[in-house]
């Protein structure tokens, strides 16, 4: 692969991420499944979901729970190619969050992470994800959102 092929395909990748992320912060990720495969994974610090429809049945109980706000800000983004429609990513990733509406008190981030994400070319040429895992590096005093811990946390 050339530079420019490169250089095309982390703008594409890193449009891609941006895009999603906007999704998850603006609509609370009621479409987040239209950017993963549908036998994709999400590796989480507490969870895992295995396909497309577990990865969206997560973002739906997230809506459920209430408001949020949330900001996902991703810096250091590199990405290369494993194959000839396939490709690998990663960056850093910086959450802040808190349950409530805006305006609420700012604080550091909840997480900053290590997020690795593979992705595949559809037949369409759009790049959809078929694998993204978090490695927490920092933790704040808010939680992340997980069903089994809420659950847990509700006995």
């Amino acid at each position: 692969m050339s530079d420019a092929d490169v250089l095309k395909l982390n703008a594409e990748l890193a449009l891609q991420l941006a895009n999603y992320w906007h999704e998850i912060d603006a609509n609370l990720g009621r479409d987040a499944s239209d950017y993963y495969t549908e036998d994709a994974e999400f590796h989480g610090q507490f969870a895992s979901y295995q396909g497309r429809a577990k990865i969206q049945q997560f973002y739906d109980w997230r809506v459920k729970q209430g408001p949020r706000l949330a900001v996902h800000c991703f810096t250091n983004f590199r990405a290369w190619f494993t194959g000839p429609d396939t490709a690998e990513a990663t960056n850093y990733l910086f959450l802040y969050a808190a349950n409530g509406v805006r305006v609420l008190k700012t604080h550091p981030p909840i997480t900053i992470s290590l997020a690795t994400d593979r992705y595949r070319r559809s037949p369409e040429g759009r790049w959809l994800c078929t694998y993204r895992r978090f490695e927490h590096l920092f933790e704040g005093d808010t939680p992340i959102t997980n069903p089994k811990l809420d659950d847990d946390q509700a006995k």
